[in-house]
């Protein structure tokens, strides 16, 4: 059984609902939630250089390079102080992050105790990615087809206009399903060999899903 101040890790393709699923596990368990993709974004609208960087390798499909990734993440553990019960959403994505990130955990005392990762075919990752819509105003996410508002391009939230973020065309999402093969598949091996991965079929509902995790990792 899983119990926290385990700290887990979500990884898989884009559109497949790590973030999600990472933020609904970490409000069940108590855990804390680290978004990489939210710490990357908070870089590139406090308008530093670093956050410069990262929103020109976002806008071309690519991900950010691992040198600007680890240097958010030690930010992030600078200004928050020693790591328990930690979900990681969104990271690490390569073999050097996944190095650096064991190496930061045992620094601060911790460990990765399990990674689960979530997948599905390219067909349902492309409808999810393309159909998404933003509030430009609070950021709330939602989708013309699994989550649409109440009222088209408005945000139930606050009223806010929503809009297609740039990197959600087909093109670029493509070009992002054929990165993440490259530079990430790889971490199905690093952690199957280290013991702690679990595949999670990420093709259902976002109950169904939560239900596979909570499964898995037993409890609660």
């Amino acid at each position: 059984m899983v119990k926290a101040p385990d700290n887990i890790v979500f990884f898989g393709p884009p559109g497949v609902g790590k973030g999600v699923q990472a933020s609904g596990l970490s409000a069940r368990r108590g855990l804390v939630h680290f978004s990489m993709g939210d710490a990357l974004r908070g870089e590139i609208a406090e308008g530093t250089e670093l956050g410069s960087q990262i929103e020109e390798a976002l806008a071309r499909g690519e991900f950010a390079s691992d040198e600007a990734v680890l240097a958010v993440l030690e930010k992030h553990l600078d200004r928050h102080g020693p790591v328990t019960g930690l979900v990681l959403d969104g990271f690490p994505r390569t073999l050097v992050q996944a190095d650096k990130l064991e190496q930061l955990l045992r620094e601060r005392g911790g460990e990765i105790s399990r990674v689960l990762l979530l997948d599905a075919e390219s067909e349902v990752l492309l409808e999810r990615l393309t159909g998404r819509l933003l509030c430009v105003e609070c950021t709330r996410t939602f989708h013309k087809v699994f989550r649409p508002p109440e009222r088209s391009g408005v945000c139930d939230e606050c009223g806010g206009e929503l809009s297609r973020r740039k990197d959600d065309s087909e093109e670029i999402q493509l070009e992002r399903l054929d990165t993440y093969r490259h530079l990430t598949k790889p971490l199905e091996g690093f952690y199957r060999d280290r013991g702690v991965l679990e595949i999670i079929d990420g093709s259902g509902s976002i109950e169904d899903v939560a239900g596979l995790i909570d499964r898995s990792l037993g409890g609660n």
